[in-house]
C-alpha cells in the first residue's frame, strides 16, 4: 500500500481561512468600537454626576450657592460670592472637562430646550443652592454619531439619577 505524501493546504484552504478570519475579526472590532463608545458615555455621565453631587455637597459646607456651567462640549464650575459668580479654579486651571472624544451635551431645564453655546456660559444653568437644593435639569449626553445616549435628570430636589436612553427625545 502506497502512502500518498500531502506538502500542505491547498490554495482553497487557505482562501477559507482568510476569510472567515475577517469576518470575525471585522465583527470583534464592530462590537469594541461599540462598546467604547457606550463606555465613554457612562464615562462622561457618571463622572459628571458625581461632580455635581460634590458641588452641590460644597454649596451645603460652605453655605454659598455653586453652579454648574456649559457650552456644547464642555462644561464648568463657579461659586457666587460678592454679588457674582467666580469660577472654581484648582491649581492654575479652571474646574471642569471638555469632552473630546465627539459627545455633545443637550440641557433642559424645567422641561425647556436651553440653547447651549460654543464657548461656556459665564451664569451657571444649574445652581446648587446652600440647602442643597439643585436646579430641576436633564441633560443628554450624545457620541458623536448621535445615535447613543446617556440622561442626567434630577428626580428629586437633590437627587440626580443617569440612565441610557434608546433615543433622544424630542
Amino acid at each position: 500500500m502506497k502512502i500518498r505524501n500531502s506538502h500542505g493546504f491547498t490554495l482553497i484552504e487557505i482562501l477559507v481561512v482568510v476569510v472567515i478570519v475577517s469576518i470575525l475579526t471585522v465583527l470583534g472590532v464592530g462590537m469594541i468600537s461599540s462598546g467604547s463608545v457606550e463606555r465613554n458615555l457612562q464615562q462622561h455621565g457618571k463622572i459628571l454626576k458625581a461632580s455635581i453631587e460634590y458641588i452641590c455637597d460644597q454649596a451645603t459646607l460652605q453655605n454659598i450657592p455653586h453652579g454648574i456651567k456649559f457650552s456644547q462640549v464642555s462644561y464648568g464650575f463657579a461659586q457666587y460670592a460678592n454679588q457674582e459668580w467666580i469660577d472654581l479654579i484648582s491649581q492654575q486651571s479652571i474646574i471642569g472637562r471638555e469632552l473630546t472624544d465627539g459627545s455633545v451635551l443637550t440641557l433642559k431645564l424645567d422641561g425647556q430646550d436651553v440653547v447651549l453655546k460654543e464657548e461656556i456660559n459665564e451664569i451657571p444653568q444649574i445652581v446648587c443652592d446652600s440647602s442643597g437644593q439643585v436646579t430641576p435639569f436633564e441633560l443628554i449626553i450624545s457620541d458623536a454619531t448621535n445615535q447613543h445616549f446617556y440622561q442626567l435628570k434630577t428626580t428629586d430636589f437633590w437627587e440626580i439619577q443617569g440612565q441610557w436612553l434608546d433615543e433622544k427625545d424630542s
